[in-house]
């Protein structure tokens, strides 16, 4: 029988040491269709001239490249949060003694961050793929009314084996509805603590993150890849809000005038604890493109606005947050 898409999956482990792989130990429900792509870099030799009218008669192996694009088919939790979070700093520290533990992310501006690489685990009930020494090169998180909370993730690895499956529990974290998130604006890092909420206003978000990292090849004699490296971190922030007086002096007020802007993303689930799930995003953001009513819904006009991750000079500090999650450790 040929493999299902039932029966599909991706699933990661964090490895102790970066292109040694481990079992994977957490499970991840994905689109499981285009995820895996394997590049040999074959080289056909077309220039070899045999006196015939067919010139390839060989092919030689250059490299191996391994990318992964994946999504999340039903929504991201709150726990999972922390794959993505772990490709801008380090190994996370998860502080508080009870159920809910709280992990504090600034990816560092002037030294390197050293993340986390991962074995991931791909295929479906014919064969499974282990990919080791996989990092996120991006990621994108998004949410709107009425969906959950979606990840697409970009990487790379090192290399790809075909071996059997890791069967890691299920997943049953829980799971983030677009319709928790908040915003709040400030013209400071420092004021998002004490500033409002942004009633009636946010319809729908999207941020697209850069980690900056990147794999290399070098002349070593092997195929594999030997590296990554740490680059520039980036995002793109996009947003959908009602036209109101807050839509213009918030975006086109600030576009034109280039004026940095403070905002945070918050969204505040279940009980945990002593605590509750939550997920807190703050980025210093510059905008590039005010679009005043670009659409309308049921009659009301809506803005879409999009602005670029900016450096700040007073905190030292660009993209950052806070997770509580139920994790006591990174899978």
């Amino acid at each position: 029988m040929p493999g299902i898409q039932d029966f599909t999956y991706l699933n990661w482990g964090k490895e102790t040491v970066r292109g040694t792989p481990v079992a994977p130990t957490r499970q991840m429900y994905a689109d499981g269709t285009g995820v895996l792509d394997v590049d040999p870099s074959l080289s056909f030799h077309e220039a070899e001239n045999r006196g015939v009218r067919t010139r390839i008669a060989r092919a030689t192996q250059r490299a191996e490249d391994v990318a992964l694009k994946f999504a999340t088919a039903d929504g991201v939790a709150f726990d999972d949060l922390i794959l993505p979070i772990t490709q801008l700093i380090g190994a996370p520290t998860y502080t508080g003694a009870g159920a809910d533990r709280t992990v504090t992310w600034q990816p560092l501006m002037a030294a390197a961050n050293n993340p986390l690489a991962y074995s991931f685990d791909v295929g479906d009930d014919v064969q499974n793929w282990r990919v080791q020494y996989g990092m996120l090169s991006g990621f994108k998180l998004a949410a709107a009314l009425d969906e959950l909370t979606s990840l697409e993730c970009t990487a790379f690895g090192q290399k790809t084996v075909k071996t059997a499956k890791a069967s890691p529990a299920t997943n049953s974290a829980i799971k983030i509805p677009g319709d928790l998130w908040t915003i709040k604006y400030a013209t400071t890092q420092a004021g998002l603590a004490g500033a409002s909420i942004s009633t009636n206003h946010l319809l729908g978000w999207s941020l697209d993150v850069t980690t900056g990292l990147i794999w290399r090849h070098y002349m070593d004699g092997t195929l594999q890849g030997a590296q990554h490296v740490e680059t520039s971190i980036g995002a793109v922030l996009e947003m959908t809000v009602e036209s109101t007086a807050l839509a213009v002096s918030e975006f086109y007020d600030k576009w034109l005038a280039q004026t940095l802007d403070f905002v945070r993303l918050k969204a505040t689930g279940p009980t945990l604890g002593a605590s509750n799930y939550s997920c807190q995003i703050d980025a210093p953001i510059l905008w590039s493109k005010v679009e005043p009513i670009s659409s309308e819904q049921d009659g009301i006009n809506i803005w879409k606005v999009t602005g670029n991750l900016a450096y700040d000079p007073t905190s030292g500090f660009g993209l950052q947050g806070v997770l509580v999650t139920s994790l006591t450790a990174t899978p």
